[in-house]
């Protein structure tokens, strides 16, 4: 006999068997599912607090996975929604030159494109100085920030170049641990960093929470792994965000085929096999 669902109508109605109706552990960027715990979330508020306070140069690293992403896109979602503020968010900051740096945030911020490095920077800078004498905050998000040309950090340095008696623009640059000698490289770049902030891995109760709160999201209120089989996952992901969630997804996967209603340290024991 021919089953005449597909395999997202079969998965939908079993996810309703254990109460969701909608996958909790899709690895997509959903906003509605970022948790900010506190180890991430005091990282956020400082991120914020060099914004506020127009400190200038901030630096935020952490290992894959780790959730840099998902902050930088949570300061755009939050800021891009205030007065007075002038934000943009560049997923790759892949620069391969100053000019390509130079462009692409121009860009960014709405500055057309010119022929020179020269007559580029001039548009930047005039945009940023408008945006200051009329008290608008400027800030760039930059991610992936580790996989920017050396010299594109002269951009950096010409922006912080004519500042007057507060930063005109607010930079956090999202990377790799390989990020932090980037900078190193170069003395005058390096000098304007005001603070450097590192995403650490989640605490066991840290993942729980997010594990909850992803499922709370997605319509169910009680837990759907037992705690032995938790303290597994949370050892083999070594407190990783993503792969949390990843091995989350799997375990369901394989609660959804059987006859169980909880993630047990047997359906762990298979998915990290």
């Amino acid at each position: 006999m021919v089953n005449p669902w597909s395999e997202e109508e079969w998965r939908m109605a079993h996810l309703e068997r254990l109460g969701l109706h909608e996958d909790p552990f899709k690895l997509s960027a959903d906003p509605r599912y970022l948790y900010l715990g506190p180890e991430h979330l005091a990282v956020y508020r400082q991120a914020q607090g060099v914004i506020a306070r127009r400190r200038g140069l901030g630096l935020i690293t952490g290992d894959m996975g780790m959730g840099k992403s998902s902050l930088a896109r949570r300061l755009y979602d939050v800021y891009s929604a205030e007065e007075g503020v002038d934000v943009c968010y560049i997923h790759t900051a892949a620069f391969k030159s100053a000019m390509d740096a130079a462009r692409q945030i121009s860009t960014a911020l709405g500055v057309g494109p010119q022929r020179s490095l020269q007559r580029q920077m001039e548009g930047l800078e005039k945009m940023m100085a408008d945006a200051f004498t009329k008290n608008r905050n400027v800030i760039v998000l930059l991610d992936d920030a580790q996989l920017m040309d050396i010299e594109a950090l002269e951009v950096i340095h010409r922006l912080y170049n004519f500042d007057y008696d507060a930063k005109v623009v607010q930079i956090l640059a999202f990377g790799q641990s390989e990020m932090n000698p980037l900078f190193e490289t170069n003395k005058a770049v390096n000098a304007r960093v005001f603070v450097r902030l590192a995403l650490p891995p989640l605490t066991l109760s840290s993942a729980l929470q997010m594990v909850l709160f992803r499922l709370h999201v997605a319509g169910r209120s009680e837990p759907l792994i037992d705690d032995d089989a938790f303290e597994l996952l949370y050892e083999t992901s070594q407190g990783v965000p993503r792969e949390i969630i990843r091995l989350c997804a799997l375990a369901t996967d394989g609660v959804l085929q059987s006859d169980e209603t909880l993630i047990t340290q047997n359906i762990v024991r298979k998915v990290i096999s």
